[in-house]
């Protein structure tokens, strides 16, 4: 985009080499091609790859210093600063204040976008955070246009700390015809887990399940086949190492992948007929929103980021946390009924384009650069702003 009167859009966000949520979506943003058709984007990538992220230490007030200056130095009357942030522990939100008045600063609005997982976990108005974290908050609600939210399960929670700024909500999303359909129905079955190897996402849950389908004369390998992908090389993260010798010990080595890339990660779900996702904590978990744009019926913990995202029985089975009695009984019953499987695979498909297509997430992020384009920095163009922010979910 050359256009000299195109928004000019600046997204301020950790990208690669650092991989998750955060990194995907600021990715999305600034090489979507209808978003660069409309808009001057440019990113301003903030990655660091270290141990220290999250921590107040000299070396992060050098990287907050240095992130606020970049911030000033590429921004200009006009700019939309979209910035990218889990927004805890403390020195996290802090470094967003820095970032967000280094821009206003320099006459730019600034839209936040909050992809924590605890606002999304806990109970409406539950989420609790320290002092400084909730002054953090309190600041930040004072400069920015908006803070955008991935789910509607986090506005109790994040209205609590930030009580003015309009809290739009923005689903994480993919290209769902770049995704090739499952038929849900394959011989054998196929029964699918994606994400790290890590306890936190059920693993361990999912492996007792597996071995009480076997008492139950349901047999791995026999039955059905099991894939488990993740990057299991070693070094990495000593407890994805004590995760990976854990899978080996029970016998399971062989449904290991190792890692893989999206187009191969695509290929084994256009090849599934479960995905079984037994974790513990999320945010809006990209698997599960590729799971449906698969059409591969899950099975997945009731967590309220996922139960926010898909309906039981509409689009798999819902059980209860570290119940691998439970997932044992959603995977048997929908082993054996292919039907159901079909049923729920066409689902799967419609609710994936509904929510979380990129054309929807697209239309929904374009409408906010719009509604902030035309800050200049002075309070009253900062009322307008979210006045028009907020006037796109009625």
């Amino acid at each position: 985009m050359t256009d000299r009167d195109a928004v000019h859009v600046l997204v301020v966000a950790h990208g690669p080499p650092l991989r998750g949520g955060i990194a995907t979506v600021a990715l999305d943003l600034v090489e979507d091609p209808g978003l660069n058709d409309e808009f001057d984007i440019e990113f301003l990538n903030t990655a660091q790859n270290d141990e220290a992220r999250g921590r107040f230490s000299l070396a992060n007030v050098r990287r907050v210093t240095r992130d606020a200056v970049d911030t000033f130095r590429r921004s200009r009357p006009g700019t939309v600063v979209h910035t990218h942030s889990v927004h805890y522990p403390a020195p996290v939100v802090w470094r967003q204040v820095a970032v967000a008045v280094a821009a206003r600063l320099r006459g730019a609005a600034v839209i936040n976008h909050n992809h924590a997982q605890p606002p999304y976990m806990e109970g409406p108005g539950q989420w609790e955070v320290g002092r400084a974290n909730a002054w953090g908050f309190a600041v930040l609600d004072r400069l920015v246009e908006a803070t955008v939210l991935i789910a509607a399960a986090g506005v109790p929670n994040i209205r609590r700390y930030m009580a003015t700024s309009p809290l739009p909500v923005v689903h994480n999303s993919i290209v769902v015809d770049e995704v090739v359909a499952s038929s849900a129905v394959h011989e054998p079955p196929v029964v699918l887990f994606i994400g790290e190897l890590l306890e936190r996402k059920g693993l361990v849950v999912l492996l007792d399940a597996v071995d009480l389908l076997a008492e139950r004369g349901v047999v791995a390998g026999v039955d059905y086949e099991l894939r488990i992908i993740g990057d299991d090389r070693p070094g990495l993260d000593p407890l994805k190492d004590e995760m990976v010798a854990q899978v080996r010990a029970r016998g399971f080595g062989d449904a290991l992948t190792g890692p893989l890339e999206r187009a191969e990660v695509y290929r084994h779900l256009s090849e599934s007929d479960l995905y079984v996702f037994p974790t513990f904590t999320e945010g809006q978990p990209f698997t599960v929103i590729e799971s449906l744009a698969s059409g591969v019926p899950l099975v997945a913990t009731d967590i309220q980021a996922i139960a926010n995202m898909i309906e039981d029985p509409t689009h798999g089975r819902l059980v209860p946390i570290r119940d691998a009695a439970a997932v044992a009984d959603a995977v048997q019953a929908l082993l054996a009924d292919p039907d159901e499987r079909r049923r729920i695979s066409i689902a799967c498909r419609e609710r994936a384009r509904e929510r979380f297509d990129r054309p929807v997430f697209r239309a929904r992020i374009a409408a906010l650069y719009r509604a902030a384009g035309n800050n200049r920095g002075r309070r009253a163009r900062l009322r307008a702003g979210r006045a028009r922010i907020a006037a796109i979910d009625r």
